[in-house]
C-alpha cells in the first residue's frame, strides 16, 4: 500500500532523528526540510506534529520547531518509563514463549551484552532495540504492541540521547543484563521480573510478575 505524503514525510524525519543524521536541538526550518523531502509544506508539518506528541520535536510559538534535546539528569526517569513498559509486556508474553521463544530472547540478549562488553553504545541500542522487537512479536495484545512501540522508541530516544553525554556504566550494565538472561535462558518468571527491574533501575512495590495473574 502506497504510504500518504504525510506518513512518508514522519517516518523520513523520525530516521533521521534516531539515527542522529538530524541532532539534538537542530532547528526544523520548513524551506530545507521541502527541499530535503521533495514534498510541500503541508505534509511535513503534519508530520511535525505527530512527532511532537509523540516527544521528538518541540515547537516554540512563532519562533521556531527544533528536536528535542533530552536532558542529562532525566535519563533515570526515562529508563524507569521504558522498564515500566517493558515489565507489562512480559506480563503478557513470558510464560507464552517457549523454549524455542527463550532461547531466541537469549539470543538477543547475548548479542546487547557484548555490545555492553564492547562500551558500544550504538551497538547496545540496536541490540536493545532488537530485544524489545522480539518481545513484542509475542504479545496478543495489538493495542499494547502500537502503544509501546511509541512509546519505547521516543523514551530510548530520551535515555540514549542523554547517556551520550553521561559516564555510562559498562560493566553494572552488562551484569544486570546477564542477571536477566540467566532468569530467562531458566525460564525464571520472577527471576526475569526482579533482574527488569534492576536493567531499568526501578523498584515498584505490587508490579504483576511477568505471567502471574492477580
Amino acid at each position: 500500500m502506497r504510504l500518504l505524503a504525510r506518513d512518508r514525510a514522519y517516518e523520513a524525519l523520525k530516521n533521521a532523528i534516531l539515527t542522529r543524521t538530524i541532532l539534538p536541538g537542530e532547528r526544523l526550518d520548513d524551506d530545507r526540510l521541502q527541499a530535503w523531502l521533495g514534498m510541500s509544506k503541508t505534509p511535513i508539518r503534519q508530520a511535525l506534529h505527530a512527532l511532537t506528541v509523540e516527544g521528538f520535536v518541540e515547537t516554540v510559538a512563532q519562533s521556531h520547531t527544533r528536536v528535542v534535546e533530552p536532558r542529562a539528569e532525566d535519563a533515570v526517569a526515562n529508563l524507569q518509563t521504558i522498564g515500566v513498559v517493558v515489565l507489562g509486556i512480559l506480563d503478557f508474553v513470558f510464560e507464552e514463549l517457549g523454549e524455542a521463544g527463550r532461547l531466541d530472547v537469549v539470543g538477543d540478549l547475548d548479542r546487547l551484552i557484548e555490545a555492553l562488553d564492547r562500551t558500544d553504545i550504538d551497538g547496545s541500542i540496536a541490540a536493545s532495540a532488537a530485544y524489545y522487537a522480539r518481545l513484542m512479536t509475542h504479545c496478543r495484545n495489538s493495542v499494547l504492541v502500537e502503544f509501546s512501540a511509541r512509546a519505547l522508541a521516543a523514551r530510548a530516544y530520551y535515555v540514549t540521547t542523554a547517556y551520550r553525554a553521561l559516564d555510562v556504566q559498562w560493566e553494572e550494565a552488562a551484569a544486570a543484563y546477564r542477571r536477566l538472561r540467566d532468569a530467562v535462558e531458566a525460564g525464571d518468571a520472577q527471576g526475569v521480573a526482579d533482574a527488569t527491574k534492576v536493567v531499568f533501575r526501578i523498584d515498584l512495590p505490587g508490579l504483576q510478575t511477568p505471567g502471574k495473574a492477580s
